[in-house]
């Protein structure tokens, strides 16, 4: 094969493409190149032998003067370098089918990177949402073949690798084709929302928009330096023959899953068909004391008339993980046919109009009307026999905007009360958020938090058997909140590093989860930023801020006493409820006390690597709260307030001993007034003598008496309060029986 001496192993940003030679290819010269793109001569294609999703075409000659060609095929493989335009759609000699789909679905979350996983998730999607824009037909298609060119290079380079062994070039070059992607898919969803009037009135205009999308691939194909190897239709169908071997291998598995799953194959009802299964839910792994959660909901969606569930909680409970199981627990399967059970993943939904489209796929809807919510629930209605939706990650969903169509206005939560609306609907939702959408539905809810202590010492001895015994084990499960997503990444760091549970634990204490290596550090940190990065956090500069205050604060606080501690918050209230919607906050009320509010500890980890909510400015306020909060509460036995003091500061005693204990030599340099840091000394002299009267400790007052003689406040005020504490260190020395 002729080359110019660019070689794919040597350029580009996916150093794992590898040229392949073949005697059915062959260079054509740059002049026989642009006599063929000239030419006008009518092009056939054929289809492989046995195959589904590829089709070769060729011309019906190609007879260019020195053209020297031992193909029957009218591949050319001349190398691609900058400035040289990127191949049309013509160039292409592939077609993506419904068997290239079937391959890239094996692949999904089987990737060693997470962003590749996200990218073939959308890919995916526009591969098959998409297909009906009938007044667009073939640009659609075209779009629809260069992505899935792209995914067969991607999955082919991916697979079989470690997540250490590929480069950070690479994993940026994947990031930006998923933001392709899902401009891609904004782009199309504008257009499917048009009436279909307007679809062929405004043609030029939807051609235009598609048109962009391709020119975004195919910017993508250049940065990859692929696109010579994605022209040649062979080496497309090498890739999709190698990725359907490596599914053969492991094909015995793939048919029990499929088996597992077929009571989610409709077999006669809700029958449309799609070259994507999207109703297939993810794979049920082992859950460990989720037994009592899941009996409770089965039994409420197999008991109760109209049942409608929602299972609430932070990410990492494994809300989807229960959603599953209770999917397939036997109660369930009794009353909702195999048939009428669905999964409605909500990850990919961008606008309300996605949002049916993904529910018409997975409700497999026959009708097609041009209206898809009279679609589905005609399809609902079809018959009175039960029917149970799940679904799943509702908070993509409920984060769109309202859209108007030629209908009016159109949003999430008035498709959810309309499927509601159907009697012998059952709903079961899972939402990253401590609340539920609609004031019309009356929805059972179900909070989940952090195992119990043994459930999760059993999840990660079966992962680390030789934790077992170690005396940091129940430590460490205590810092990462029992929470099973995170137990679970930990207990593999510890089999991946060898390391001992101490260090660990300490790691973890100093740096939280940049303690992790890389891919599983990547997998929580995505886990914690799909709700920290939301929208709706980064729109309400309050809830950050009161973000912030809530992750210094190890065992939260209680609404009375926000005002110390969010003193500095205009809109508390509101901030509590963008918060409690992204379930960022955990609230726990206990007997008619005011509610307490508090940040997860991997939560809180997270956020004390983040310069926004960690900052030296964050840091000094929070400090000068619980300076002003024990103050504020300081007295002494006779004193009217005595014991409502006591009981006030017992319950923020965790919070301020981690304060006060964290405060260093640096620390007061930062507050630079000396009027600040008596009143970090005072403070401390207080809460002493709190501790004194209660459940005695030396700690505070060895502290205070290491800052003090570092401080600038002069040397009058620094002997009155070494004497001080002095004073105190003496009285609880004496209860302790210690003379010296």
């Amino acid at each position: 094969m002729a080359s110019d001496g660019n070689d794919l192993n040597d350029a580009g940003c996916f150093p794992w493409m590898r040229r392949r030679s073949s005697s059915s290819t062959t260079a054509v010269t740059n002049s026989n190149k642009s006599s063929a793109k000239r030419s006008k001569q009518p092009i056939f294609s054929r289809k492989l032998s046995g195959d589904k999703g590829i089709i070769i075409s060729r011309p019906t000659e190609l007879n260019s003067p020195g053209a020297a060609s031992t193909s029957k095929y009218s591949a050319s493989l001349e190398p691609t370098s900058a400035g040289v335009e990127p191949p049309s759609t013509g160039t292409y000699a592939f077609e993506a089918g419904k068997q290239t789909i079937e391959v890239l679905q094996r692949f999904t979350n089987m990737l060693p990177v997470p962003c590749a996983n996200e990218v073939l998730e959308v890919a995916l999607l526009l591969m098959t949402t998409y297909e009906d824009v009938t007044v667009l037909e073939e640009q659609v298609k075209g779009l629809n073949n260069r992505i899935g060119s792209l995914m067969l290079v991607m999955v082919d380079g991916l697979t079989g690798k470690e997540a250490t062994t590929i480069s950070p070039d690479v994993v940026r070059d994947i990031e930006k084709l998923g933001g392709d992607l899902r401009a891609t898919q904004k782009d199309l969803a504008k257009i499917t929302s048009q009436s279909r009037w307007l679809l062929v009135f405004f043609k030029s205009a939807n051609r235009a928009t598609v048109d962009a999308c391709l020119d975004r691939l195919n910017d993508a194909l250049q940065s990859f330096n692929v696109s010579r190897a994605i022209r040649d239709g062979n080496m497309l169908f090498e890739i999709q023959t190698r990725l359907e071997t490596v599914n053969e291998v492991t094909g015995k598995m793939a048919e029990k899953v499929d088996k597992m799953y077929s009571w989610l194959l409709d077999k006669d009802a809700h029958g449309a068909q799609s070259n994507l299964v999207l109703e297939e839910m993810p794979i049920l792994v082992h859950l460990y004391g989720r037994d009592g959660v899941i009996g409770n909901i089965a039994k409420i969606l197999t008991t109760k008339a109209q049942p409608r569930v929602g299972i609430l909680g932070a990410g990492g409970m494994g809300k989807t993980s229960v959603a599953v199981a209770v999917m397939k627990n036997e109660l369930v399967g009794k009353k909702y046919q195999p048939s009428h059970r669905f999964w409605v993943p909500c990850v990919g939904v961008t606008s309300p109009i996605t949002f049916l489209q993904i529910l018409s796929k997975s409700l497999r809807v026959n009708q097609d009307t041009g209206e898809l919510l009279k679609d589905i629930l005609y399809t609902l209605n079809s018959s009175q026999e039960p029917r149970l939706i799940l679904l799943d990650n509702l908070e993509t969903a409920m984060s769109v905007p309202e859209t108007v169509t030629d209908g009016g206005r159109l949003s999430t939560e008035g498709i959810i009360d309309q499927l509601a609306s159907v009697p012998h609907v059952s709903i079961l939702v899972t939402i990253r958020s401590n609340t539920l959408p609609s004031d019309t539905i009356s929805w059972d809810i179900v909070p989940l938090e952090g195992v119990a202590r043994e459930d999760a010492r059993t999840m990660f001895t079966n992962i680390c058997p030789t934790a077992a015994n170690h005396p940091s084990l129940d430590a460490l499960l205590e810092v990462l909140g029992y929470m099973p997503y995170a137990v679970t990444l930990m207990a593999k760091q510890a089999v991946h590093s060898f390391a001992q549970l101490d260090t660990l634990l300490e790691e973890w204490k100093k740096s939280g989860t940049n303690s992790l290596s890389r891919d599983l550090k990547e997998k929580m940190n995505r886990s914690i930023e799909l709700s920290v990065e939301s929208k709706a956090i980064s729109s309400d500069s309050d809830a950050q801020c009161l973000l912030a205050i809530l992750g210094q604060l190890p065992s939260g606080t209680n609404l009375r006493h926000l005002k110390w501690w969010a003193n500095r918050v205009e809109h508390v209230m509101s901030a509590i409820g963008t918060l409690n919607n992204t379930a960022l906050i955990i609230q726990r009320r206990e007997g008619a006390s005011s509610p307490t509010f508090f940040v997860l500890p991997v939560v809180q980890s997270y956020l004390r690597e983040q310069p926004l909510y960690n900052s030296s400015t964050t840091r000094r306020v929070v400090l000068e709260a619980c300076c002003s909060f024990v103050l504020d509460h300081k007295s002494s036995p006779g004193d009217p307030n005595f014991k409502m003091h006591l009981e006030e500061l017992d319950i923020e005693k965790t919070n301020i001993q981690a304060i006060l204990h964290g405060v260093k030599a640096e620390t007061l340099r930062e507050l630079r007034l000396v009027e600040g840091i008596c009143n970090v000394f005072d403070a401390m002299l207080a809460f002493a003598w709190y501790q004194f009267w209660t459940k005695r400790s030396s700690e505070t007052l060895i502290r205070l008496l290491e800052l003090v003689p570092c401080s600038n406040i002069g040397e009058e005020s620094i002997l009155r309060y070494i004497s001080q504490a002095h004073a105190c260190l003496g009285r609880v020395y004496l209860s302790f029986g210690r003379y010296s």
